[in-house]
């Protein structure tokens, strides 16, 4: 009997959220750029443009660094699951070392006992709306962690003539 996949953990809008806000971000860098070089034209200005552009400089940079990581992530009691491009990577939940949130935007860390594919650590974002609706995917995060703990709980059992290596 196969195990039925527990609903998405990652927002259906994944693809518009990287797309957009890279674009949003990068808008707003380019305009702070354009205000530099009118302040250095002389015209007057009420912030600092070059420190603002240096700031949405390294806020782009943490973004991209973060989120190229992030990936559409299910799981079943046996297995996570990472969507790569209609390609499932397995990940056995005994691997797993913990969830944790690690922004105020509700992007969730994976982290790894042994690196798999993905590297040691990756994301996944389980709303656009997070804030305003946590409760109900901090619930679903509730269900991964207990599934975490079962599974890990659970002692493996090998046959007695089995060749271990």
């Amino acid at each position: 009997m196969q195990s039925q996949r527990i609903k998405s953990l990652s927002t259906r809008y994944l693809e518009f959220y990287k797309k957009s806000v890279l674009v949003i971000l990068v808008g707003t860098m380019l305009f702070f750029i354009f205000a530099a070089v009118q302040a250095f034209m002389g015209d007057k200005l009420y912030v600092s443009p070059i420190s603002t552009t240096v700031y949405f400089g390294f806020l782009t940079y943490g973004w991209i660094r973060i989120n190229r990581n992030v990936y559409r992530v299910e799981f079943d009691e046996k297995y996570l699951y990472v969507i790569l491009g209609g390609q499932d990577i397995l990940i056995p939940l005994e691997n797993i070392k913990e969830v944790e949130i690690k922004t105020l935007g509700g992007v969730y860390e994976v982290e790894l006992y042994t690196a798999e594919q993905l590297g040691k650590k990756f994301y996944f974002k389980p709303s656009l709306l997070y804030p305003f609706n946590y409760k109900k995917k901090d619930a679903l995060v509730n269900v991964l962690r207990k599934s975490i703990n079962q599974a890990q709980a659970q002692t493996q059992h090998f046959q007695t003539n089995a060749l271990h290596s």
